[in-house]
Parts: structure tokens; sequence; C-alpha cells
């Protein structure tokens, strides 16, 4: 478990941070785990575990589980379409607010 320190007012408080890639690991590793990977893709463990199972993310098959390489999640990330600007047009309540102020 890593620890980050800060020295308030001559107190030391210490925060204890768990990796989900494993203890002492300086930069994420070329080949995780599924929490690891959520991690790295700032997900949940259940939304990688279902992209795993409809096919969206390859896997390796390891001995007791599966294993994500870095650079697959990476191809995964760039193919995934780009949306910019409103996503849904205002409700008529939002516009009736709006158009009151």
């Amino acid at each position: 478990m890593d620890a980050i320190g800060a020295d308030i007012g001559g107190a030391v408080m210490t925060l204890k941070i768990e990796s989900p890639c494993g203890k002492d690991i300086p930069a994420w590793p070329q080949v995780m785990r599924v929490p690891c990977a959520s991690a790295y893709t700032g997900t949940t463990v259940g939304f990688i575990e279902a992209r795993l199972r409809d096919g969206s993310i390859p896997f390796i098959d390891g001995a007791q589980e599966r294993l994500i390489e870095k650079s697959d999640l990476d191809k995964w990330i760039a193919e995934q379409p780009r949306r910019t600007g409103k996503l849904r047009e205002p409700k008529a309540a939002t516009a009736a607010r709006v158009g009151a102020a």
C-alpha cells in the first residue's frame, strides 16, 4: 500500500492509497487484470467485464484471470465515437424557465 504524508502544523497525516494494479507499480502495466483496466479507463469493473463478454475488448485467458493488454484498451478507447455539443434538446420546463429569466 502506498502512503502519502502531509505536515500540517506540526502534525503528520498519512493517506494510504491502494492501487488496483498492485503494490509499488510506478506506471500502467502492459498487461492488466480487470480491476486495473477499469482504473485505467476510469470505468467500473462491471463495465469492463461487460465489454469482455460482448467481445468489444479482447483478452488473454490467463491461468485464473482474464488479462487485458494496455494497447488493446488504447485501441478500444480510440475507436469510441466522439461527441461534442448538446446531447439533447432542453425539456419544455427548462425552456420555460430560461424564457422567464
